[in-house]
């Protein structure tokens, strides 16, 4: 035990050193997470409420004149133009508006997502359907008949989502992805310094004819990764509800004011869990981070150089992002118990049901057995290599 403890030592000695090591591993996760949370929400809040409160151009063609004061009602200056899709190509306006044979045909750049158009699209929207309520009652009380028989019941919609699904808010899906790249993070450059780091220093072949057992080595080295990723992953979680929870007072009335009066806690994400709840999701994180730290040693192991190795890991990064995929797309899928038998996908499965409050005991015990086992697959084939001696000396 004091040999595995030694040699933790030394690899965390020879990574502490480095101080870029400690803030991205660190202190990036504290200061990223809140901003990673909250940035885009207050930014495209305060561009899409400054939209609101702007006027912008709109071409218009053969537009009725009560149209266009409905569309100056709407903060929307009308201007005369000749090709109104070719105008909102060149941006001389944010949209186009064409009346022609009782239809009309607006214009927007709508394929870039949240544009400025997209916004001015829905406040022309707006205009005509305020005008075309308008004209629907001027037409009922003309024949005598009041507008209430187009209303001739009430809907009320309530959201019936758990208490920690609505604290999680619209970015649920990434809190798992951001425990699982921090795990990644925090332990890559441990572990490519442990394995392909010792054998560009020629220190790898010292330690091997060290009276030390090989599986002492590979645990010492294991855990001084482990460490490094439990600090990163505890990083993140700090960053996310310590951050969070300063973020969400700071911009308290920013939040507001993007939803309405909405409660600010519900935006940008925040976990909401009983101690069970939080002890789960660290198990959960504890178990994938030795799967993860397993692969990254055979992988640094195997590699002929420092930045061998940083090319063979930097795939893992987006081997995560098809648990993300699948994970978007779970909600129209009737998940099956035996989805948590899957390696990395189970992890993020687990992780979101955590964070949703949704986790049935059955899957986080068939999430964790599963990930037990590949880890284990994967640390034996980290053993593996370390007795291969083309494979520790192939420089």
């Amino acid at each position: 035990m004091n040999e595995i403890l030694m040699i933790a030592r030394k690899e965390l000695l020879s990574v502490v050193r480095e101080r870029r090591v400690l803030f991205t591993t660190l202190i990036l996760p504290i200061l990223i997470m809140p901003l990673l949370m909250f940035g885009p929400i207050l930014l495209f809040g305060s561009a899409a409420r400054q939209t609101q409160e702007s006027v912008q151009k709109v071409g218009v063609v053969g537009v009725p004149a009560a149209v266009l004061e409905q569309l100056r009602k709407a903060r929307v200056e009308p201007v005369e133009i000749a090709k109104p899709q070719e105008a909102v190509q060149n941006r001389e306006v944010e949209a186009a508006l064409v009346f022609e044979k009782d239809k009309y045909t607006l214009y927007g750049r709508l394929s870039g997502g949240a544009t400025q158009s997209a916004l001015v699209v829905e406040k022309v929207q707006g205009a005509l359907r305020a005008y075309k309520d308008q004209l629907v009652a001027e037409r009922l009380r003309a024949r005598g008949i009041g507008t209430e028989v187009l209303e001739p019941f009430r809907l009320e919609t309530k959201d019936a989502s758990r208490e920690q699904e609505r604290a999680a808010g619209l970015f649920a899906f990434l809190i798992p992805y951001f425990l699982v790249l921090f795990i990644q993070m925090g332990g890559m450059p441990v572990a490519v310094d442990a394995t392909a780091g010792e054998k560009e220093k020629g220190t790898l072949e010292a330690l091997l004819a060290a009276p030390v057992p090989l599986i002492q080595i590979l645990l010492g080295k294991g855990l001084a990764v482990f460490v490094m990723s439990l600090l990163s992953t505890l990083a993140a979680l700090t960053g996310l509800l310590l951050g969070g929870a300063v973020f969400r007072n700071l911009f308290a009335a920013q939040l507001r004011a993007v939803q309405d009066g909405e409660n600010p806690a519900q935006l940008g994400g925040a976990l909401a869990l009983d101690p069970l709840g939080y002890l789960s999701m660290l198990l959960t994180g504890v178990l994938f981070a030795l799967l993860i730290i397993a692969i990254m040693i055979s992988l640094g192991l195997y590699a002929r150089s420092f930045k061998e190795a940083q090319s063979y890991m930097s795939p893992l990064m987006l081997v995560m992002i098809i648990p993300i995929l699948f994970l978007q797309f779970s909600d129209f899928l009737k998940l099956q118990d035996w989805y948590f038998t899957l390696p990395f996908i189970n992890v993020v499965l687990a992780l979101d049901a955590l964070v949703k409050g949704s986790a049935t005991a059955l899957q986080l015990v068939i999430t964790w057995l599963s990930t037990l086992l590949f880890a284990g697959m994967a640390l034996y084939l980290a053993y593996r290599n370390f007795q291969r001696e083309d494979v520790v000396f192939r420089n």
